[in-house]
């Protein structure tokens, strides 16, 4: 695959109204023309089914996959600790700015930058096929552009549990909203992957257990 195969967009700015989704507000409602994202999920989810499919049995080639494609990968003892003081799992890290992406590069780059591109950040254990597809597919939507992985759509995605209280969806603004709203669908579109895919192969409420529970930490 080449490198130039998926198109990052030039500044990872904050913003629902950029990228595949297009919105406009009124005094009345809001409308919203995902037509595109729709079309670019069709073939996401075609793809990735090809790609994973064919290393069912070898997860380790679709970290080869990540490489390729320009992400780096990186293999750390205790990612998952290094990971959690930023509340970050292992697997897949959308790119970041400020203090976050200052840790980051001091603790895995030994540099000094308030900027980091996106990685795969893990321990170097043996993958689990099914939490590396679900981490696969997040990137792969990433990679193709879809909207919610922009910085503080992930930000507010990593709180999301938070939002179960009105009082801290009312601190949201409209675009903020719209871009979690985003953010929650590529988490769940990946997830749904994962489940069937794993009808095909075992029990899917095992597969989904494994996600939420104790195979997460390794990817």
């Amino acid at each position: 695959m080449q490198q130039n195969a998926y198109k990052i967009p030039k500044e990872n700015m904050y913003s629902y109204f950029g990228g595949t989704t297009s919105s406009h507000i009124t005094s009345f409602a809001t409308v919203s023309f995902d037509l595109k994202t729709r079309e670019k999920m069709q073939k996401l989810k075609a793809k990735v089914r090809e790609i994973v499919k064919k290393n069912i049995k070898t997860p380790e080639k679709l970290l080869e996959y990540v490489e390729k494609a320009g992400t780096k990968v990186i293999k750390i003892q205790y990612a998952d600790k290094i990971l959690s003081y930023i509340k970050e799992e292992e697997g897949f890290i959308t790119p970041k700015t400020g203090l976050e992406a200052l840790y980051l590069n001091f603790i895995l780059n030994k540099r000094i930058s308030f900027k980091t591109q996106e990685m795969f950040v893990l321990r170097d254990l043996p993958l689990n096929i099914y939490v590396m597809s679900h981490q696969f597919h997040k990137w792969y939507s990433y990679k193709m552009g879809l909207p919610g992985y922009d910085e503080l759509a992930q930000e507010n995605f990593k709180r999301v549990y938070e939002f179960a209280d009105a009082k801290n969806v009312s601190k949201l603004n409209y675009a903020e909203v719209m871009a979690l709203k985003e953010a929650v669908k590529r988490d769940l579109e990946a997830i749904n992957f994962v489940l069937e895919l794993s009808r095909e192969h075992e029990g899917s409420k095992k597969t989904l257990d494994k996600i939420k529970n104790g195979e997460k930490a390794t990817v």
